[in-house]
């Protein structure tokens, strides 16, 4: 959602994707629109940056309810039946301590303001995505219980690779970050963003052998520096991911329509 914004003209230096739900609602419907023309059984909210704080960056914590209950509206008004629309919930840009001084009670609270607000849309479930700290996936995990209580929650991480391992990008090995979404009972867990997906199958291959929940994958479209995959590729490596056991498939940043099309077609056919 968010790279499909820039390419429409949004400046996230200058307002948050967020606010296009208010500003530009038509653009947002139109990415929803054209992603489940490629065939996708599930929408994200335009939320990833919903919460306080980064709503409060721009100052438009005060619009928080009316900004993510708006992108459940046009998420909801784009998505024919049995198509999911899920809340999409990343991280606040706040650091737990001891790498930084964020405070966790603050933290919880803060997701369950936004899963309250986004539970009132009458969303299918929670994804919390693209987190990297433990510790504030915790509280992240926490909150959307308490504010959201009976809706299901799934949990992904934003890992790279070091060496032969994985890590968050703050650097906590994948592992202990998964351990923290298994030991809070998320519903599903999952990896998404940094990997390409033949960078992702080995970490995919870890997850599912740990995890008793439904597993899932959204690898990106580039790798680091590289030009982007064409969609047969990617289409391939999405398949793999699926065959390899995920439950459920997809695309993060930078991945199209067209993509999407590519890797529905190559499930459909496998």
């Amino acid at each position: 959602m968010g790279t499909a914004l820039i390419a429409r003209g949004l400046d996230p230096a200058a307002s948050p994707a967020e606010a296009w739900n208010l500003s530009h609602p038509e653009h947002v419907r139109d990415v929803h629109r054209r992603f489940v023309e490629a065939g996708c059984g599930a929408v994200q909210t335009n939320t990833f940056g919903g919460n306080r704080m980064r709503l409060g960056a721009f100052g438009l914590a005060s619009r928080l309810e009316e900004i993510n209950q708006s992108a459940v509206a046009l998420a909801r008004g784009s998505a024919p039946a049995g198509v999911l629309v899920i809340a999409s919930i990343g991280p606040t840009g706040a650091v737990p301590p001891p790498e930084g001084d964020a405070d966790l009670v603050e933290l919880e609270e803060s997701f369950a303001e936004q899963a309250t607000a986004l539970a009132a849309g009458l969303v299918d479930l929670i994804h919390l995505e693209t987190f990297y700290h433990p510790k504030e996936l915790r509280a992240a995990l926490r909150g959307c219980r308490a504010g959201a209580p009976g809706l299901p929650v799934v949990a992904s991480l934003a890992c790279k690779k070091v060496g032969a391992s994985y890590a968050t990008v703050m650097g906590f090995p994948a592992e202990a970050a998964l351990g923290v979404a298994l030991e809070e009972h998320a519903d599903g867990v999952g990896i998404n963003c940094n990997l390409v997906p033949a960078d992702m199958l080995p970490l995919l291959e870890r997850v599912l052998s740990r995890a008793q929940v439904p597993v899932f994958a959204q690898p990106i479209i580039a790798p680091s520096g590289a030009p982007p995959l064409y969609p047969d590729e990617f289409a391939a490596g999405v398949a793999a991911l699926f065959s390899a056991g995920a439950r459920a498939v997809g695309g993060c940043c930078g991945t199209s329509p067209t993509d999407l099309a590519a890797a529905h077609d190559a499930l459909a056919l496998g």
